[in-house]
């Protein structure tokens, strides 16, 4: 299951966002999910879930926002929603496109409690 790793990246990436931001308390943690990152949103949740069983980071709650697919045309500029992951351009019909989003996961924010003041970050 690769998103065990995937986990484990993000845990990477918010512990030192904890340290610059002053400590406190993890708390909450959004990602964006695209249709093209080759993750599952409820296996990216249950890989989280066992991670706060070890301690990684507290209990912290994981949010995970699924984001659409876009894709722009390299001929027109225009930029679309692929449907059924077919990649023509709706304005000139053309096929060479780019994903330009929804094609990762992207660490969006985290929210952290100040242990001294009691506020969120």
């Amino acid at each position: 299951m690769h998103e065990m790793s995937l986990v484990r990246s993000l845990v990477a990436q918010i512990r030192p966002l904890i340290a610059a931001n002053g400590g406190g308390t993890l708390r909450q943690v959004r990602v964006q999910v695209g249709p093209l990152s080759c993750v599952e949103p409820a296996l990216l949740a249950s890989a989280w879930d066992q991670s706060q069983d070890t301690g990684s980071l507290g209990l912290a709650v994981l949010e995970i926002e699924e984001v659409p697919l876009i894709a722009r045309c390299r001929t027109c500029d225009a930029e679309f929603q692929p449907v059924q992951f077919r990649f023509h351009c709706p304005a000139c019909g053309g096929t060479q496109t780019d994903a330009i989003w929804g094609d990762g996961v992207i660490l969006h924010s985290i929210v952290l409690d100040d242990a001294e003041q009691g506020a969120t970050a």
